[in-house]
This record gives C-alpha cells, structure tokens and sequence, in this order.
C-alpha cells in the first residue's frame, strides 16, 4: 500500500483499485463518488498523493461564480507547475491547455512517477455552461490520455452528475473512465476501528449506539468526543447548542442534488414506512407526480445511499420495494426535529440520556438495528458459515386477502436461501440484554416458519437464525426453535 495508507480506515478494495490506477504504464481516469462527509477527499490525499511524483489538486467551491473557479484554479496552477504568476484565465479551455502543458512536463520528469490530477467536488465546478467538461473531454482526448504515468482524478459528492455527466456520459467522455469508485459509508467494523485510531476504544455495544444514531459516515464520527459514552456523545454532537450535527439534514441534500427538496420528501415519506415502499406508494407519500423525473429522483437518493432496493423472495422487480437506510437521516426525522427547542443547549446530552430505555427509544433501536443487520447481511453469512456459497438474500411477507380469517400473516426480516438446501429464516431482536425466548415468541416463529413453507411451497429444510445483540439467554424454549445465533459482536467482523 501507499506512504500514508497508515492513515486510512479501511478502504481495501478502494485502495486496490487505485493503486491499479497509479501504474505508470498508462494514463488512467478516475471518477469517485459518494455521499457529503464520507472520505473521498481524504482517500486521495492519504493515498495517492504519497504515490505521486506531482500532485495537483483543484477544489470546486459551492456556488462561486466561475471567475472565481478559475482564479482559485490559476493560484494552483503556479503553486504546482509554473514558477511565475500567470495573466487572468479567461474559460476552462485556456485553463486546462495550461494543466496539460504543465502535466505532460512533469511527467517527463518523473516518467517512473504518476502525476496526480485531482479535481475535488468537480459538480460544483462544472456549473452550467461553465464550459468545464467539454474542456476536460478535449484535453483528455487530445493529449492526457497518451501520457502513461498520469491518473486523473475526477471526484463529486452529486452522485446524480457523477453518473449522468460523468460516468455514464452520451457525449466525448463516454467509456472514457479507466476506474470508478463508489465510495459507501463505513460498516460496523471499520468504525470501531476509525474509533480505536483516535484512542476510543469503545466497546460492542457502544459502537453500535453511535452506528444506530451516526452511521457510518467518517466526519460524524470524528465529531465525538473523547471521554464520552456513546449516549453522552449523541447528545452533544446532535443537541447541544455547538453540535455538528444537529442542522446536518438541512445541508445535507442542498449539498447533493439540485432538486433538493423533492429528494428531501422522498426521504421524509420513506421513512414513514417501516417495511418499504413501492416506488408508487414513495412518490405518491412524498406528494409528487408519477413519472421520469420521480423515478430519477428516487435512483439519485439510492446512488447516494440513503436509499436500497429490495426484491421480496420470490417474487419479480416488479415487486421492489424501497426502504430508508440511512442512519442518520432516520435518527434526525425520529428525535432531532421532533425534540423540543429547550434540548438543544448545554444540557442537550442529558436531554437524549433521559430517551435511553424509554419505549420510544427500544422502537427506534429495533428498527434502527434490522436496517444495520441488513447492511451487514456478508458478516451474517460469515458468522453462520455460509459465505462463498451462492445464496440468494432477501426478505419475505405475507399479507393475508381481505376476508381472510383464517389466514395468518408473516413477515421475515432477512432469509439466505442457500444451494445446500436450507434456507435460514433471520429474526432480528435489539435487546439491551441477553435476548429471553418466551413461550409466545416461540410459538410465533414456529407458526412463521410455517407459513413461509406453506406459502413458498419450498422443498427445502427451513431453520430460524437468531440475529441479536448480546446473544441469547438459556432458556426452555431454545433448543426447539432457534437453530442458529448471531450476535452484534460477529457484524464487526
């Protein structure tokens, strides 16, 4: 790995793929996307700048006129390439005609080293009519593309520019992009690790109330303080008078998409739906109109990752369904916008502590912990000794008809149907302790796991997977019902 990857939480098959890039034998371009806050800039930094025999970076600045782009744009010029001061930019054109020149000389240089270009949140830069991309198209087709030690970098927080203009281009820089990288937020695992880095070395437990509340975005995360529990920390980053994160949602999707508040309802109307939502029923809960720009709207949210797709088992992609999973979003639409104004100050970690243990805290935590079990469906197969095998992952529901009294209804939050025939049915509990199986409960998943044999009329044997937290209590009930247990400590893996 790269000088400076020491630095760098996780990232293994970023750091790969841009290490591939960085080969000197042809000149690469790189597209980077991902959601405000996630690490994108600090990958490139901690990355390849260490690799780099030059390195140039250029930082598109949020609503700047493009005057002012292309001074910001010249000051780096002369700091990386030219010893002089050099005359007023005119457009993007002249500006790049100069980085080529100055790429292509540096490159000579060092022909064993890459030369790094590294144009940072490029939407914010390429406003309309700016002129930036044909600029970037022509000078990458024209001359960069046949310098062998140059990768390219071309980074954005907007995954729906990244994607429509970039990535998926009709026009000049269609299939020009050698590498692309959608980066994701961090998993449970890397965040106890980015913790343990700044010396909080916090348990399972406190690891996972920060991930329910924060998510797994880098930035979030570096606002806790040290020397707080994870409730402590919450409250202030979240409520009190100084907390990052308690205006975050606002600048949030303003910073993504130029239609924000259409991209701001959906995620309001999907989270009023603990189950997920048809694409119809989100557009129609959000109050749009059905059609193209809804749709686009709804895949620019799942490309950014506040939202994913799912397919029931057994059913087609008629039947997906969308769901919420984006942690923090879900935490300020369920406490930090209904809080009372009087939380928000210097008692505001006192004020989310008192939530603790309260019914409406164990409602969030429990769906706040399926959606992170979700996420984590490769460290469940891990933990049950499925991994590597072809197993088809999903969830399942059904809805009795109308009229139908004598028909139970059934849903499970996650299944891995598996080639060896079992299918493991996952019922996933958030506890505060040990999870207790009580005669009811028992009764209930038998009766489930009934169902889904009866409804999917499968041939293959159905056992119950237990996914909770601190494992379960030993108790009458277990041996007959539960065949497997998965615990919060094994999704860290």
């Amino acid at each position: 790995m790269a000088r400076g990857s020491e630095g760098i939480v996780g990232r293994v098959e970023e750091r790969r793929v841009l290490s591939e890039a960085a080969r000197v034998d042809r000149a690469a371009l790189v597209a980077i996307y991902g959601r405000r806050r996630v690490g994108k800039t600090h990958l490139v930094r901690n990355h390849l700048e260490p690799l780099a025999g030059t390195y140039f970076e250029a930082i598109g600045q949020h609503t700047a006129p493009r005057e002012v782009q292309l001074d910001n744009f010249k000051q780096q010029l002369e700091r990386t390439f030219f010893d002089h001061r050099l005359p007023r930019l005119s457009d993007w054109r002249e500006a790049l005609s100069l980085l080529g020149d100055g790429v292509i000389a540096a490159a000579e240089r060092k022909p064993t080293k890459p030369v790094v270009v590294f144009f940072d949140e490029l939407p914010w830069m390429a406003t309309h009519r700016s002129g930036l991309l044909p600029a970037i198209d022509y000078l990458w087709n024209a001359r960069l593309s046949r310098v062998p030690n140059l990768v390219w970098v071309l980074c954005g927080s907007a995954a729906s520019f990244m994607l429509d203009r970039l990535i998926n281009a009709k026009g000049g820089l269609h299939n020009r992009i050698t590498h692309r990288l959608r980066l994701e937020p961090f998993r449970l695992g890397e965040v106890r690790e980015l913790l343990a880095k700044r010396g909080l070395r916090r348990g399972t437990m406190q690891a996972l109330e920060l991930y329910m509340a924060l998510g797994g975005v880098p930035y979030y995360l570096l606002q806790v303080p040290s020397g707080m529990s994870a409730s402590q920390a919450i409250g202030h980053v979240c409520f009190s008078r100084s907390g990052q994160l308690k205006d975050e949602f606002g600048r949030l999707f303003a910073s993504l998409f130029d239609d924000a508040g259409e991209h701001e309802r959906l995620v309001r109307a999907a989270a009023t739906n603990r189950g997920g939502m048809s694409r119809d029923e989100l557009i129609t809960a959000a109050g749009l109109e059905s059609g193209g720009r809804a749709t686009r709207w709804i895949d620019e949210l799942e490309a950014a990752g506040f939202l994913a797709r799912f397919v029931p088992y057994g059913r087609t992609k008629r039947n997906t369904s969308y769901r919420l999973i984006d942690e923090y979003s879900l935490f300020h639409l369920r406490w930090i916008e209904p809080a009372p104004a009087s939380s928000f100050g210097a008692r505001g970690s006192k004020y989310w502590m008192s939530k603790a243990g309260s019914p409406a805290f164990r409602a969030w935590a429990g769906y706040a912990f399926e959606g992170i079990c979700l996420k984590h469906s490769a460290q469940i197969e891990r933990a049950l000794g499925i991994d590597g095998m072809a197993n088809e992952v999903g969830t399942w529901r059904h809805v009795p008809g109308p009229g139908a009294h004598d028909d139970a209804g059934a849903q499970v939050d996650l299944l891995f149907d598996r080639p060896d025939g079992i299918i493991n049915l996952c019922e996933i509990k958030y506890a505060a302790e040990e999870f207790v199986l009580t005669k009811a409960h028992a009764k209930e998943l038998v009766t489930k796991a009934e169902i889904f044999r009866a409804r999917t009329r499968t041939k293959k044997e159905v056992v119950t997977t237990l996914v909770t937290t601190h494992g379960l209590r030993p108790g009458l009930w277990n041996d007959e019902v539960i065949d497997s247990v998965v615990t919060a400590e094994q999704l860290m893996t």
